[in-house]
């Protein structure tokens, strides 16, 4: 029997007590970036550090600014398709696909080069506009039946607290809160309110699916300044200014399996997460060109200091019978918000090019990250629950992400008005173990249209087989894993006017 005690136990759970809504995968999702911006250096797998003469090269080596001669404006359409392959291991439903087409901008900006004063400067260039480094779109879902609900940890979370007199400050409040509104979760015994129950036997069946909705992207705004040294020696530098905006939608359900199970209908838990942010960084770069066909280039990236605000949501609709008659519960959290920062790593970049005259080139790229030194900061509400996590959130970078080499290849062959190219690229996990790295083959074409306008094409595919991913996590029990295999598809289209 349920108690009709559970009103002032989730008010005041879910008005009083923070969410901690940041992850492990938020200091991923915004340090793991890739080259894109223009068609041109996506076509050739993103190496193009040491040639420059490409917008793109404002978000990876602004001395390659300083190698343009003619004032340049570029924009890039681009069309993306996620394909997204899920599956709940032992659930017995098999692989769960899902798209998702998403159009946009990857590139749009302004160079103007000028002849400086001094003799010695051949000449020097700046740039302003944005490159696309990032794009969070993707729909994935998956169903099946293992054992365990996700009533079950938002019993635990509540566990110890009593019911009428509720000061919660821990990360799973608002959950257990909701649960215990809906009544999911309830007191079995009106002698004892901090212990709670749920209307599964351990280890029972339960049919579960969820589906997964993101968007958005990481745009950077670059102004650059660049110089050429007696055409031998390029140096510049970048204030980048990422502007980025994420969204994730979740349903998750849980449907009743086990007949003997006549107290449970059904679940479905549904959370909102919307961030928005800004950051600041700064970019320094050189390339040495040691003859005509051989240059190499050398990148510095500052960590981005990232302002983030989230604003947040989450509702539970929960059907069971009661004395064989349905019952609905539900409950629904108030909109909350919550601003804290972020650093991401330093980034290192050496790059080379080897110029055929002119057939064409080849060029490679090496990029170092360290993924541990991303840190979270929540000094805007310095709470000793927040500096708790704070804490632990920053340990688990430590101890589960990981350094990585980045590599790209590419080139370009020249037949008259046209250009070839070809490139791949590879980026290792940034986490210790349990993730496969990811691999991007591009192909591109471009060509002269007339004097003074050109059109540069691309296609990418990238591949991202290996992930994992846990609806909910229960201390002490199996951990539910769903396997995901995401394929990427984009195809970019650059206009640009040399004038």
């Amino acid at each position: 029997m349920r108690y009709l005690i559970f009103s002032c136990f989730a008010i005041c759970l879910i008005a009083t007590s923070p969410i901690y809504g940041q992850t492990l995968q938020d200091a991923v999702r915004y340090s793991q970036l890739e080259v894109g911006g223009t068609a041109r250096s996506v076509g050739i797998g993103g190496g193009i550090g040491a040639l420059g003469a490409d917008f793109s090269v404002l978000s990876t080596n602004p001395a390659g600014l300083a190698a343009f001669r003619r004032s340049e404006f570029t924009f890039t359409p681009i069309f993306s398709n996620n394909t997204n392959e899920s599956e709940l291991v032992d659930g017995g439903e098999g692989t769960s696909t899902t798209n998702k087409f998403n159009f946009g901008f990857s590139n749009m900006g302004l160079v103007f080069p000028s002849r400086p004063l001094s003799r010695n400067w051949t000449n020097t260039a700046f740039g302003l506009g944005f490159n696309r480094l990032a794009s969070f779109q993707q729909k994935a879902s998956y169903s099946g039946t293992t054992p365990g609900s996700i009533t079950e940890r938002w019993a635990n979370q509540a566990q110890g607290y009593n019911s009428e007199n509720v000061d919660f400050y821990n990360i799973g409040e608002i959950e257990a809160g909701l649960a215990y509104n809906a009544e999911a979760i309830y007191n079995p015994d009106e002698n004892d309110l901090t212990y709670y129950a749920t209307d599964f036997l351990p280890g029972e069946l339960v049919g579960k699916s969820q589906t997964i909705r993101q968007k958005g992207s990481y745009n950077e705004m670059v102004v650059s300044y660049a110089g050429n040294f007696k055409d031998r020696f390029l140096i510049g530098a970048t204030m980048g200014l990422p502007i980025i905006n994420f969204e994730e939608n979740k349903s998750y359900q849980e449907t009743v399996v086990d007949p003997t199970n006549t107290v449970f209908n059904e679940l479905i838990y549904k959370e909102k997460l919307k961030t928005s942010a800004v950051g600041i960084n700064l970019k320094l770069g050189m390339i040495f060109r040691v003859n005509q066909m051989f240059r190499i280039g050398a990148a510095i990236h500052t960590p981005t200091g990232i302002g983030l605000k989230d604003s947040f949501s989450s509702s539970l609709t929960y059907s069971y019978n009661l004395d064989g008659i349905p019952k609905p519960g539900s409950a629904n959290s108030p909109d909350g918000s919550f601003e804290y920062r972020m650093r991401t790593p330093w980034r290192f970049i050496g790059s080379a090019g080897f110029i055929f005259d002119k057939k064409g080139f080849l060029s490679a790229e090496v990029e170092y990250v360290d993924y541990t030194n991303a840190k979270f900061n929540f000094n805007n509400t310095p709470t000793e629950g927040d500096t708790e996590y704070q804490n632990e959130l920053n340990q688990q970078i430590t101890n589960q992400l990981a350094s990585g080499l980045n590599i790209r290849l590419g080139g370009e062959f020249t037949l008259g008005k046209f250009r070839f190219r070809g490139g791949y690229s590879i980026m290792p996990s940034p986490y210790k173990e349990g993730f496969d790295p990811i691999g991007s083959l591009s192909l591109g074409a471009g060509a002269w249209l007339s004097e003074g306008i050109f059109l540069d094409a691309a296609y990418r595919r990238q591949s991202a087989p290996g992930q994992q991913y846990s609806p909910y996590l229960l201390n002490g029990e199996p951990a539910q894993v769903v396997t995901q295999h995401n394929t990427r598809t984009q195809v970019l289209l650059t206009l640009g006017f040399k004038f």
